[in-house]
């Protein structure tokens, strides 16, 4: 199943914020998993934990309660070693201000490579220092 949830993030790669109170109309679709209370301008709310959900709801995978918080995936699934990960496998780090949720896609010149959404105000592939790995989830 996780390479099912990494195939549909890969549809969605490149696609970026709206700078201003416009959003991106895929990622406001997505939006639309999140609680209405939420500010749902992309470019002001961390929207990694939406995408993540969006994923996971699409592909029949589930959520956690509270999706939309990145580091409420790390009560989701099962807890997988970072040496045993595998594409499409969840990804939990820790950022300035809290946490971060992505998609392992691999392990290279000692960088962890995730692909999430909010990475560079895009869906992206991009390298994370291993230190900052908070836990790493698969489906259960």
């Amino acid at each position: 199943m996780s390479q099912q949830i990494y195939d549909l993030a890969l549809r969605y790669l490149g696609v970026a914020e709206t700078p201003g109170q416009q959003s991106n109309p895929l990622i406001a679709e997505m939006f639309k998993t999140a609680p209405s209370w939420l500010d749902q301008d992309d470019s002001k709310t961390a929207w990694c934990g939406i995408f993540r959900g969006y994923l996971g709801l699409w592909c029949g995978t589930g959520v956690p309660k509270e999706h939309y918080r990145a580091r409420k995936w790390l009560e989701w699934g099962q807890e997988v070693k970072l040496k045993d990960a595998k594409r499409g496998d969840t990804v939990v780090t820790s950022r300035d201000g809290g946490h971060h949720v992505a998609l392992f896609d691999r392990l290279e010149g000692g960088r962890v490579y995730l692909l999430g959404g909010n990475q560079g105000n895009r869906v992206s592939i991009a390298p994370f220092p291993p230190s900052v790995i908070q836990g790493v989830r698969r489906e259960a």
